[in-house]
């Protein structure tokens, strides 16, 4: 995926510009709609998803979903396309794997537990249920028409300071907000310092706040070099320091990147000359080679959720029906 433009931040002439082709997407979504059905499974299917393109904390959401409801249910399934991954699929997919064939988002979520690539997503869903699925949770799906959803939730991530609320490709919206409300059962704010007055457009929802938390995989040095290729990598930079982390230097890719050797190497050789630590997340980390894995410490961005038991209780509620 290419970097997000500038002006998805904040509108300007390029926006206004391009508002006649973000007309013909949101007419060719609605078409999409009324011609798509949904199929039912026969097993609950709980999708995460968010309004921009990019990221927006749907995969730390889906693992934390999973850990809540990891009790109540024997088998649950993550259901991915495995972005920029060659596996057409279905199948499951397992740590040993290669993010070129199967994605980087789905071999983070293979760490946590059973995770499906599909490309079709309903034989995905039924992939899940010939191997015992008793809940799918849908990661990413929110505007999509093909497994029929038991549940719906919508994740806003603060950090992401949506100033342009245009449509794609005017803005990053992949559908007007009214429309995500209308299709989700409630919302997940991820924002530390939540305010209600900030969110007045979705008071009508049941809303759920919560933050991220990052743990490291081993002892860091006083100050680092940290890197991302995330959807919203200046939410990773924010959060080390918000854990009171010196970085030194930050680099930033674009969402998917993969990693060269020669880049990790330059990485490599400016944290050793400087003697820093180097930070990334779990989502890169599977995309380094390996031959400079040992020289890196992962930070792993979990979700935080302000009474999560009574968001546990919700879900157990809707999906139980």
């Amino acid at each position: 995926m290419l970097k997000a433009p500038l002006f998805w931040k904040e509108k300007s002439i390029i926006s206004f510009l391009l508002l006649p082709l973000s007309l013909f997407y949101y007419l060719g979504y609605l078409i999409y709609r009324v011609l798509k059905k949904e199929v039912e499974v026969g097993k609950p299917v709980l999708c995460i998803g968010n309004l921009v393109m990019g990221g927006a904390g749907k995969t730390p959401l889906v693992i934390k979903i999973r850990q809540l409801l990891s009790n109540d249910f024997s088998k649950i399934f993550v259901l991915s396309r495995g972005y920029l991954g060659k596996e057409r699929g279905p199948l499951v997919v397992k740590t040993t794997m290669h993010y070129h064939n199967v994605g980087d988002e789905s071999l983070v979520h293979a760490n946590f537990g059973l995770t499906c690539v599909s490309k079709n997503k309903i034989e995905g869903a039924e992939f899940c249920v010939k191997n015992g699925a008793d809940l799918i949770l849908l990661d990413d799906g929110l505007q999509s028409i093909n497994i029929r959803k038991k549940i719906s939730l919508l994740v806003i991530d603060s950090s992401y300071g949506i100033k342009n609320t245009f449509l794609f490709p005017s803005g990053p919206l992949r559908q007007p907000t009214n429309d995500a409300l209308k299709l989700c059962d409630a919302v997940i704010i991820l924002d530390k310092n939540f305010n209600k007055k900030n969110y007045k457009f979705i008071l009508h929802k049941k809303i759920y706040t919560g933050f991220r938390e990052l743990s490291f995989s081993k002892n860091i040095k006083k100050k680092v070099i940290a890197f991302s290729a995330l959807g919203n990598n200046q939410n990773f930079y924010e959060s080390l320091i918000d854990h009171k982390i010196k970085v030194d230097e930050f680099i930033s890719f674009p969402d998917h990147h993969k990693f060269s050797i020669d880049e990790i190497k330059n990485i490599v050789e400016k944290s050793e000359k400087k003697k820093l630590s180097i930070v990334c997340t779990r989502k890169d980390f599977v995309k380094v080679p390996n031959q400079f894995k040992k020289k890196l410490c992962v930070a792993d961005l979990n979700l935080r959720i302000n009474d999560s038991e009574k968001l546990r209780q919700f879900l157990l509620h809707k999906l139980k029906k």
